[in-house]
């Protein structure tokens, strides 16, 4: 990405506060987190989990990177499909 663009989207993600419109999402909901994200820390899906309005499941995977369907496509591509059959089968 172009370090301008870059700064622009880092700049507008971290000044953006949504979180008081958490209770309104009440679709179910998957979190998928990377084990090791240097952006976004394991309690970040905690706090999304406790706070959404509806129905949530958070999946920690065993995957390094804020990006990880591009760095381990391996490891996200089964979850999704995990929980796409789960959804199906219910």
């Amino acid at each position: 990405m172009r370090p301008d663009r870059a700064c622009s989207v880092a700049k507008t993600i971290l000044t953006f506060d949504i979180r008081d419109m958490l209770p309104l999402v009440t679709c179910p909901c998957r979190i998928l987190q990377s084990k090791y994200d240097f952006a976004v820390p394991l309690p970040a899906s905690e706090y999304l989990h406790q706070h959404l309005g509806g129905e949530s499941v958070v999946e920690i995977m065993p995957s390094n990177g804020h990006l990880p369907q591009l760095s381990s496509p391996d490891v996200v591509i089964p979850i999704i499909l995990k929980h796409i059959r789960r959804n199906f089968a219910a």
